[in-house]
């Protein structure tokens, strides 16, 4: 387990040359949207049709074309039709997307709920087109579409933001687009776009629709149920920890970095869980076999490098130490690996671990010294050994001496087969 990415050791990192910028990402595919004010929806199990509003779909319904992102050059010729929406067996089926509630605010914008439409072939489809003065299937009569009773979310971007905040925030909502493009959408694990377009005004990113929240507020119902005096049982925290480590398996393979780990960046959908949010991850540089002293991407290199500091960015109780003082080159690996140490630890306390990763911070230097254990019995929260001692060699401050992935993954708490299932919940309807 773990993956041929995850084998390798900060020193063999460090040994394999000179640290390095990421790399940049591969410009995103991206098709021109639209809103339609108005347009005829069919609720097929009961027959109604609807006049709706805001419905975004692809302004090209044959499939249409990449067009260059707002202020990005367009993707190469080779890589057009390689992601997002278009494949080897061709373009895939054309949607539309009914946004149905906010879901949440984000920085460029805001996250929203959509049902997904399918074209309608049918009466309702061809009423439409006579009363429009046009024949049946005719390229003039209206579309018509009909629900198909699933769900996707919609990252909606503001473009005037992104151009006002351009460079204010470590955040770039472009690079995201392309981050998940690039890392594709089909690992249960980690959530991917399935196509994004574009209008005058917003960029929209589509994803899968998770029903469950995030992972965080999972951790504090457990917390809440058990008055506050731990979190998760074991197994029930091996369930989804097992989840998110194949989650960053799959980023490790595709050579990316996520460096925002945290428990609001894992959403949960029934009885699986997604890392998401890829605003701030960085594509790591590997050695280019062609070139001794170049670096190219994980698809034609060998060993990763370390990467040059990059800024203080994520969340203080998940960042490791060396982002934390962004002083020296640091292994993009080993800090989403220390963030999982931290949500290994807060599923199992129900609170984190440290306030922020010095050594001033009295709890942070109890951990970072070896006394994990020695401090968590004082408060009377009792775990395995195996828990203790997983938790414990994940958060090292020296990031040679923390566990690889394929490390931990093959650890005895990890593979332990003592693993409880969460709830079975309803399915969430909509009409």
């Amino acid at each position: 387990m773990g993956g041929r990415q995850g084998h390798h050791t900060f020193e063999e990192v460090e040994q394999s040359g000179p640290a390095n910028r990421p790399l940049d990402f591969p410009a995103p595919v991206v098709l021109r949207g639209v809103r339609v004010n108005a347009c005829l929806v069919v609720h097929l199990e009961s027959g109604t049709r609807q006049v709706c509003s805001g419905v975004i779909h692809r302004e090209d319904l044959t499939g249409g074309s990449q067009e260059p992102l707002a202020g990005e050059a367009a993707a190469p010729p080779h890589r057009r039709g390689s992601r997002a929406g278009e494949g080897g067996g061709g373009l895939k089926e054309v949607l539309a997307y009914w946004p149905h509630r906010q879901l949440q605010d984000a920085i460029y914008g805001s996250v929203w709920c959509c049902l997904v439409l399918r074209r309608h072939h049918g009466v309702a489809a061809d009423d439409a087109a006579r009363a429009a003065g046009a024949e049946p299937g005719s390229p003039n009569a209206p579309i018509v579409w009909e629900i198909d009773g699933s769900m996707v979310a919609i990252k909606m971007v503001e473009w005037e933001r992104v151009f006002r905040m351009r460079g204010r925030l470590l955040e770039d909502p472009v690079k995201e687009v392309a981050a998940m493009q690039l890392i594709g959408d089909a690992h249960p694990n980690v959530l991917g776009s399935s196509e994004v377009l574009q209008d005058d005004n917003y960029l929209y990113s589509v994803m899968p629709y998770c029903r469950g929240g995030d992972l965080f507020s999972v951790v504090v119902q457990y917390a809440e149920e058990n008055n506050g005096e731990f979190g998760m049982p074991e197994p029930v925290a091996r369930y989804w920890f097992r989840q998110i480590l194949l989650g960053l398996q799959h980023l490790q393979e595709q050579g990316v970095c996520h460096r925002d780990l945290s428990l609001e960046n894992v959403l949960v959908d029934a009885d699986n869980c997604l890392v998401i949010d890829m605003g701030m991850c960085l594509r790591v540089p590997y050695n280019d076999p062609d070139n001794p002293n170049g670096v190219t991407d994980v698809t034609r290199g060998s060993k990763r490098r370390l990467m040059k500091p990059q800024g203080t960015c994520g969340k203080h109780n998940y960042m490791s130490p060396e982002v934390y003082e962004n002083t020296s080159n640091f292994d993009g690996f080993a800090i989403d690996l220390w963030a999982a140490g931290v949500i290994l630890y807060i599923m199992l306390t129900g609170f984190p671990p440290y306030d922020q990763a010095a050594r001033s911070d009295l709890r942070f230097e109890l951990i970072v010294t070896g006394r994990l254990m020695e401090q968590l019995e004082n408060w009377q929260i009792l775990l395995t050994d195996e828990a203790g001692d997983l938790m414990q060699k994940m958060l090292q401050f020296e990031p040679r001496n923390r566990l690889t992935l394929s490390e931990i993954m093959n650890h005895p708490w990890v593979t332990n087969e003592l693993v409880e299932l969460p709830p079975t919940e309803e399915p969430m309807m909509f009409h």
